[in-house]
């Protein structure tokens, strides 16, 4: 079954900022538990997509002028992210790197 992702994004963006950082969270939250068992590989790729959307789709709608820490921190996050899926066949593979990316 294939995700709208449009769909998703305006349902996304009509949350105020707390409820997308919740969001966000969650799916960290998510990430953290199963990348620790070591279970649901595709579930986990599914949730480190969805996270870059949700970072991608937050991070315009952020004022730089008062906002800048959150800023730098969804960046961070969006570049582990991409670090993540661009080596996940690596990365699932060895025990030490998964834990790693759970910390």
């Amino acid at each position: 079954m294939a995700i709208n992702w449009d769909l998703l994004k305006t349902h996304y963006l009509q949350g105020n900022r707390e409820s997308q950082l919740g969001n966000l969270a969650l799916n960290l939250m998510r990430l953290h538990i199963l990348i620790r068992q070591g279970s649901n590989d595709i579930v986990v790729q599914h949730l480190i997509r969805e996270s870059q959307f949700f970072v991608e789709w937050t991070v315009p709608t952020i004022n730089l002028e008062t906002e800048m820490q959150i800023a730098t921190e969804l960046l961070e996050l969006q570049r582990s992210l991409s670090r993540w899926k661009l080596n996940w066949s690596e990365v699932w593979a060895n025990e030490a790197d998964r834990e790693q990316i759970a910390t």
